[in-house]
């Protein structure tokens, strides 16, 4: 059962690095100009739900697997903390991405809101997985 949790958030991480790499094509776009640059709209805000919903949903099973098999919830440090951090930005890049997809107009500071979230949560994503390999290391290969 352990072994869903890095599961889950490597599905979602790899996901969430497509899906910013769509939202840099964006940025490209509306930022430096660059007009031959294409925006799958629709797959982006699919995609990017899946992803958040993923992080979300395998921070709950995290959890869940420890406190299941250790009895305990709280043992991993800094992992634990990082991931209270990353579902806030989780929730606040859901919110932010169905605002700016349900009600679609000409936006000075949600869209720039939006991307800077969801790149401080793929960033905070990419450090889990460094001090999660260590707890994978202590936890499942031992």
């Amino acid at each position: 059962m352990l072994w869903i949790h890095p599961t889950l958030q490597m599905l979602a991480t790899l996901l969430g690095l497509w899906v910013m790499e769509m939202g840099l094509r964006r940025f490209l776009f509306v930022h430096l100009g660059r007009k031959k640059v294409l925006f799958p709209w629709k797959r982006h805000v699919l995609l990017g739900k899946i992803a958040l919903v993923i992080w979300l949903a395998g921070l709950v099973v995290g959890v869940l697997a420890l406190k299941y098999a250790y009895g305990v919830w709280n043992i991993t440090g800094i992992h634990l903390n990082v991931a209270v951090a990353v579902a806030a930005l989780a929730g606040t890049g859901y919110a932010t991405g169905h605002i700016l997809d349900k009600y679609k107009k000409k936006r000075s500071v949600l869209h720039i809101v939006h991307g800077l979230n969801n790149t401080t949560l793929l960033a905070l994503a990419l450090y889990q997985a460094w001090t999660g390999w260590a707890l994978i290391d202590l936890f499942l290969l031992r």
